[in-house]
Order: structure tokens, then sequence, then C-alpha cells
């Protein structure tokens, strides 16, 4: 099993505590609805992108391409493409239309230019589940589900936010990436009050991942490891596993360095983009090098491969 280096975390949140961390613009209009739109047609904006958010590129094949003379790749071109139809068509994110949508439509939506998304029959099965259960469990009102949370992440009587939001496939990974994700757009936006902060973990991805592992918060046994710095892709348990390991790490970070866990997720999620990139990390830039493992040890380990997922 992977274990948690609490002496390095420690170290790390002294250093960590002292940066200037920005939360990211939620009212940014390139990708997010603007501010005074229907609260309804906003969450149900979030509802669809969170869910559309996991694996859009392959090592051979990245999502990639330039709108408007910007070039965009990701998430950044996934939310740019998903504030293009919801300027277009709102009436594409009801959960009527979500619950008969094609996969021809998927593919025509999520594409442009050389990029399209590697998997069109799963998120096209993922949105007529989000939508055929908002309207059957919800009785078509997705409010409801941040009414019947009552603020509460989890609640003893399993309908917190986390708890309820399982019930849609594409938010059901058991470390609760993309709910956590969700979680803090709405929160950001003012949609979700959260009582119970101390619930409150960062939505682990690759990047995420990485960043623990090179940091030395998490140390994976040699066996592990060893397929993980050979590119050997892992198995499903292996992926929770991990990830969980992960998701409990930064968890410890945040409180020793005191910082918010969705403000620390902004902060990690843009340092993977940027600095603490998959192939070249930029440690010349890096104000954390001096105490990462990776950077001591020259051995700059990559997030394990793990491809054909839905969760993150």
């Amino acid at each position: 099993m992977p274990w948690i280096d609490i002496d390095r975390v420690r170290s790390i949140s002294t250093v960590l505590a002292k940066f200037q961390m920005k939360p990211l613009n939620p009212f940014d209009t390139m990708f997010y609805p603007p501010p005074g739109d229907p609260p309804e047609a906003v969450l149900m904006y979030f509802l669809v992108m969170v869910a559309m958010d996991h694996r859009l590129s392959r090592p051979l094949k990245k999502y990639t391409a330039f709108i408007d003379g910007v070039e965009l790749h990701g998430a950044d071109l996934l939310y740019r493409l998903g504030m293009n139809m919801y300027t277009r068509n709102p009436e594409f994110f009801t959960p009527r239309k979500l619950s008969e949508i094609k996969v021809e439509e998927v593919l025509a939506w999520l594409s442009v230019g050389g990029a399209s998304p590697p998997d069109p029959i799963i998120r096209a099965a993922l949105l007529r589940d989000l939508g055929i259960k908002i309207l059957k469990l919800f009785d078509g009102d997705p409010s409801r589900v941040i009414k019947d949370c009552g603020g509460y992440l989890r609640k003893p009587d399993g309908y917190g936010f986390a708890d309820i939001m399982r019930v849609f496939k594409a938010y059901s990974d058991p470390v609760e990436k993309k709910t956590m994700l969700l979680a803090k757009f709405l929160c950001y936006r003012g949609l979700l009050k959260i009582v119970d902060r101390d619930n409150i973990r960062v939505p682990v991805d690759n990047h995420l991942t990485r960043i623990a592992l090179r940091w030395g918060i998490v140390v994976l046994e040699k066996h592990l490891e060893d397929k993980v710095l050979q590119g050997e892709e892992v198995g499903f348990d292996d992926d929770i596993v991990i990830r969980y390991s992960v998701r409990e790490a930064y968890r410890h970070l945040a409180a020793y360095a005191n910082l918010d866990p969705f403000t620390l997720d902004d902060f990690l999620w843009s340092f993977g983009r940027s600095i603490c990139l998959r192939d070249k990390p930029l440690c010349e830039k890096c104000g954390l090098r001096d105490i990462c493992r990776a950077f001591e040890t020259k051995m700059f380990i990559n997030e394990h491969t793990y491809f054909n997922t839905w969760y993150y």
C-alpha cells in the first residue's frame, strides 16, 4: 500500500503557507457562465461540464486547438467549447435534452480542428444517465441536489452532496474527483454553501497525483513504483488506492498549511500544468525544488498510467 510521509507533508506545508494563492475566477466568461445568469442554468452547465472533465488527451493525440486565435488544450478547450454551446444553444444543457443525446451530437460539440474526445460513446452515455436520473429521481429539478443535501457534503442519513452525487455514473468515482470539483465550482459561484468544511477534499487528477509523487508526500511500494516508472498501466484497484492516498496527503497538507483545500487545488492544478510538467518539469522556475524529493534524487516520476476511465 502507498504511504503518506507526514514529515515531508509538514516540511512542504511550511513553505506553501507563505505562498500567495489566488482562487480561480469562476466568472471568466471564456469558460464559465456570466454572473447574473439563472442559478438553474449555471448549475446544469457545471453538472454537465464537470461530468465531461476527464481524459481528453492520449499520448499520440493531444486535445488541443485554436479558437479565436487562441491555442487551448485539455480542460481549457473543453470548457471553452462548453461556453460556445451554452451561448448558442442553452437548451442543450437541460435534463430532457441530455436524456436523449446521441453520440454524434457529443462528437460534433466537443470536436474542433483536429481535436476530438477519445471516448464519445462513453461521454454520451454519461450525459444520458445524468439527464435521465435528474428527470426520474429529482423530478427534473437539478436544484434538488443542493436542496436535499442542506449544505452538507456528507450526512449520516446518506443525503449529503457527495453521497447524492454517487447516483450519477459520471460522479461515481470512489475518490470523488468530479464530485469535489463540482462542489468547488458551485461553492465559488455561491450556489452551494458548505457547512461541514472539514469534509472538503481536493479533486485528485493526474496533475495532483504527479506532484504528490514527486514531492514525496506519497510513497509507493517498490513493485508499484517500478511499474509507474516504466510506464506500465496499473489496474483499477491500484488507481483507486494511489489517488486516495494522494487525496489524504493533501488533506493533511491543507490542514498543516492552514489552506482552504479548494484554493490549494487551484494552485496545484495550475502548478502541474505550468511548472511540474509531465515530461519536462521546469525545476529552475519552481520555488519548491529545494524540498522536492524528485529534484533531490533526480528521479522525476510521473503519475501512474491508467487511461480508460471517466473518473478523472
